[in-house]
């Protein structure tokens, strides 16, 4: 048995020089449409295929975070780069993304070289069933893609990206840099990167040469389209509107810095415990969401090339010190036992500070505080002068305030501000504490 399907279509009159004679041609009726189908089911290579619009994801929430970054330490042999490696670059760059917004994050790992000028880069991302990584395979498209160089994702650590609806991808665009072995050519390249489906599409829309003649001063410039050469004024005004009608937002990349080999007082990732190592990826990813603002990732890992977790920093500071040297505005002083105004610091594994300062051998005063994490991760005591009682200080009302910023199995630094009650700062000292029995 058949039945009969009716359809009405219904047409507008559209009034057109070009279509018809006059405007106002009364239309036809619009004709009934009678198909015929079948009682059987459709047959399943007959069905529609559905487009699935992938998800996107903006932030992954900690309950799913957690297990990747377990997983990316898991296999931290995998991407970590080893120590003597380092060595061979100017400094290693790790940082956590989720740059195609699926749900799985990516582990970047940058090491730099500035003998070329230039870096190389390896993207791992967590696999769809989530029990390993894929290493991202990279394609090189648009001007110069002969040369297959990498964007150079170390410096562009706050780039700006725009959507592409079409293609239900995040672009990112990137500046970077090389020169030739003579420095003679050094190029800027304006690059649109891409991760889609596993596969990192490179797209180098613009570049800029300048070609050095050193004994005839000011350098040759060449400013470079796929299809043109542009004055520099037109060339920058197009760098800096592309892409053009696209709504862009920037990102920020939580980079740690590996310096190790360039700096022996930088600590190498191997010296990382996997406590460590997660608080640090998972910074590190929170920068990328704009939960944790890239100068406190920076202050908290890479101050002054000596980056340590913070809370791991406090249970090497639990035991016993005493006052080695204090450095007020480059003066040096070295402490011993009898000197006036000698500290004896001790840390309790209930995050109290207990700091002892004698008169020579008297005890004068006694600071008890608890130890803190401030708004910027760093560890710190206080002592409230105006509130303490006996002391013979006459600063009147000032805070005094103690800050961790590294610890050893030997030493204890501590950063020792003064401020009034005000907040005004007014002065300041750095000292460092030797761990005794």
């Amino acid at each position: 048995m058949k039945r009969r399907i009716y359809l009405f279509l219904l047409s507008a009159v559209i009034c057109s020089s070009v279509l018809f004679s006059g405007c106002g041609k009364q239309e036809e009726p619009a004709q009934e449409v009678v198909t015929e189908e079948d009682d059987k089911e459709e047959d399943e290579d007959d069905k529609p295929v559905e487009t699935r619009i992938p998800e996107i994801v903006e932030e992954i929430s900690d309950k799913d975070l957690d297990p990747q970054i377990d997983l990316l330490i898991e296999n931290r042999d995998t991407w970590q780069i080893p120590g003597e490696e380092v060595a061979m670059y100017d400094s290693v760059g790790y940082y956590v993304t989720d740059l195609d917004h699926n749900g799985r994050v990516e582990l970047v790992t940058v090491c730099w070289s500035s003998e070329y000028e230039y870096s190389e880069d390896k993207i791992y991302e967590v696999n769809e069933k989530g029990d390993g990584l894929d290493l991202i395979t990279m394609e090189v498209s648009g001007m110069d893609s002969d040369e297959d160089i990498s964007p150079d994702m170390a410096t562009n650590i706050s780039p700006y990206s725009y959507f592409d609806k079409g293609r239900q991808a995040f672009h990112y665009l990137i500046e970077d840099y090389t020169h030739d072995y003579d420095e003679k050519v050094w190029t800027t390249r304006y690059t649109d990167v891409t991760l889609l489906d596993g596969k990192l599409y490179v797209d180098v829309y613009a570049v800029c040469d300048m070609k050095y003649v050193w004994e005839e001063g000011d350098p040759e410039c060449t400013y470079r389209l796929p299809k043109e050469e542009l004055e520099e004024n037109a060339f920058y005004e197009f760098v800096q509107n592309y892409p053009e009608n696209k709504v862009r937002k920037q990102y920020y990349y939580g980079a740690y810095r590996d310096r190790s080999g360039y700096d022996e007082e930088s600590r190498s990732l191997e010296q990382f415990s996997d406590e460590a190592l997660k608080d640090m990826l998972k910074d590190s990813y929170y920068v990328f969401t704009g939960r944790l603002g890239d100068t406190d990732f920076y202050d908290r890992y890479n101050y002054s090339g000596k980056a340590e977790l913070y809370k791991n920093m406090f249970d090497a500071s639990v035991g016993n010190w005493e006052i080695a040297s204090t450095e007020i505005e480059g003066s040096v002083t070295e402490y011993y036992w009898g000197f006036p105004q000698y500290y004896k610091l001790t840390v309790t594994a209930d995050a109290q500070a207990i700091m002892e300062v004698y008169d020579t051998t008297t005890l004068d005063y006694t600071i008890v505080s608890p130890v803190v994490e401030n708004e910027s991760g760093h560890l710190v005591f206080v002592d409230d002068i105006v509130a303490r009682t006996g002391s013979v200080l006459d600063w009147g009302a000032a805070k005094s305030v103690y800050e961790i910023v590294y610890v050893d199995d030997e030493n204890l630094e501590l950063f020792y501000d003064v401020y009034d009650l005000s907040g005004e700062w007014i002065t300041g000292s750095y000292w460092i504490f030797t761990r005794v029995e």
